[in-house]
């Protein structure tokens, strides 16, 4: 088992309540009191560890289907939108979301959304950094829904949250400067109580940001050919062939039985040999995938924000909802597939015959400055928990013990601090999202991040058997009227409570 593997699965659980304010010159990060739970659970530390792995296979497999068929139909590829520039320069970008119908090759076509006219998903929309930007999202559906820019450090009030609703009708405009280095972002609704449901009938699409690291130039960059856009999704379809959602309220969420990949059940994609690049989104409501490559070797070279600081050689990859990550695969003469642990085949690579036109990977693909701990200004501690009160009142989702508001404020951000914040939860798996900020991870259970979980980040899996501790710098936007999100990503948990509010003040 590779380290991010088996970090996930590590049992240490550290609560640490309230919000200290230190001097801008802040001690070293010490060590946690202790608990009774921590001292039972370091005694049988291997122990959980294997109850762990064995615990996460079963959540996995429960609604899973092998996917070890002969391979169906080619992998569906999102069109690019690139944008049109005004007198002034700036990108203009329109996307419209409306009802669809979608071939998933089930007894009928299923009634799907989708952006710009596709069948499913949206148009990979491709942002240069320094560019000035305004996209306009028109409604066509029959119900209320937002466009938030997963990742995007962008103000709150183009963020797209609950906040940012858009009528059946309405169009809403987001304008904004692209200030964040090339990474592989996402786009989806937001409406509190109707995400879930609106990303898995099929609102959601990728964005690219490009830059002009040198680096980039020796990767694998032609868009469709081998450099590839990989959105995992499970789905389930009734008998009729419609999609069948449901939100579940267990500490897993809901998990379905079919994989799709842009859309595609069971795909396969031409790809020439040599490097190939795969910008890998996990866009379910819940699953938690463990990708491995067969045939061919994996190496990891972007994770949510970007690039990492060099390549990593990986056997094993980790995506949990609303993670991205972007690999390079070598593909020789035969094909090579994407696997998941749990599922099977996720997509077969079949090279057909051309050279991919890259050579070898750069030994650096960043600078990447750790943020050091003398700069932290504030403490806080986030709890993800899933309350059970009696059958009639059914169960709380709650961060902190609170359950989402849209009328309260948790807390409030000094504009220009950093700030470190310690994230744990229960039993059950959660990812925690913060809006606006890219983060760094200083510590998985006391100890530092692995390789591939060291560079930006913006979700993170949390659960009682990994505490989380990340730091964040908030000195790009105020956010005064308009709050900015935190939120469990595992999108059953986020419609049923366990998201939270924050501004950011300039003082």
């Amino acid at each position: 088992m590779d380290n991010r593997s088996f970090q996930a699965m590590r049992t240490e659980f550290v609560p640490l309540n309230g919000i200290r304010r230190t001097g801008r010159r802040h001690a070293a990060y010490g060590s946690f009191t202790g608990s009774a739970r921590r001292l039972l659970k370091n005694a049988g530390l291997f122990f959980g560890a294997i109850l762990a792995i064995v615990s996460l296979a079963a959540c996995s497999t429960d609604n899973g289907a092998a996917l070890d068929t002969s391979v169906a139909a080619p992998l569906s590829i999102p069109a690019l939108l690139d944008p049109t520039y005004d007198g002034a320069g700036v990108a203009h970008y329109d996307l419209k979301l409306g009802e669809s119908r979608h071939d998933y090759r089930q007894t009928a076509l299923t009634d799907t959304y989708s952006y710009n006219g596709m069948s499913v998903l949206g148009p990979t929309l491709r942002l240069r950094t320094g560019d000035s930007v305004v996209i306009s999202v028109t409604n066509e559906l029959d119900e209320v829904t937002t466009a938030h820019w997963h990742g995007a450090d962008v103000p709150a009030e183009d963020d797209g949250g609950p906040h940012s609703l858009i009528e059946p009708g309405a169009t809403w405009i987001a304008d904004f400067e692209v200030i964040q280095p090339a990474a592989t972002l996402w786009y989806h609704p937001h409406v509190h109580g109707s995400t879930a449901e609106q990303v898995y009938r099929g609102a959601a699409g990728l964005i690219i940001i490009g830059d002009d690291n040198s680096a980039a130039a020796t990767l694998p960059s032609t868009y469709g050919v081998d450099d590839i856009p990989v959105i995992i999704q499970d789905r389930e379809f009734t008998e009729d062939g419609q999609l069948d959602f449901a939100i579940d309220d267990d500490g897993r969420g809901k998990l379905y039985s079919t994989l799709t990949v842009n859309g595609t059940i069971n795909p396969f994609v031409d790809v020439p040999e040599g490097l190939v690049r795969l910008r890998l989104l996990n866009g379910s409501q819940a699953r938690i995938y463990n990708l491995s490559v067969e045939g061919a070797d994996m190496t990891m070279i972007a994770s949510d924000g970007g690039y990492l600081a060099s390549p990593v050689a990986l056997r094993q990859l980790v995506l949990a909802p609303g993670d991205r990550a972007e690999i390079v695969v070598n593909v020789f003469m035969e094909s090579a597939a994407l696997v998941d642990r749990s599922l099977g085949r996720v997509l077969e690579l079949r090279p057909n015959g051309a050279a991919s036109g890259t050579g070898l990977l750069p030994d650096k693909l960043a600078t990447i400055e750790r943020i050091p701990e003398s700069e932290i200004t504030v403490d806080r501690s986030f709890d993800m928990d899933e309350e059970r009160r009696s059958r009639q009142s059914g169960t709380r989702w709650t961060i902190n013990g609170a359950e989402f508001d849209m009328s309260r404020i948790d807390f409030e951000v000094r504009l220009g601090d950093t700030e470190r914040w310690t994230l744990t939860g229960d039993e059950g798996q959660h990812v925690f999202h913060p809006h606006q900020t890219q983060f760094q991870i200083l510590s998985i259970n006391g100890e530092p991040p692995p390789p591939e979980e060291s560079g930006w980040e913006d979700s993170v899996l949390v659960n009682d058997e990994r505490e989380v501790v990340i730091v964040a710098r908030f000195n790009t936007y105020a956010a005064e009227d308009t709050p900015y999100m935190f939120h469990c990503h595992i999108l059953d948990h986020e419609d049923l409570g366990m998201m939270g509010q924050f501004l950011i003040i300039d003082e």
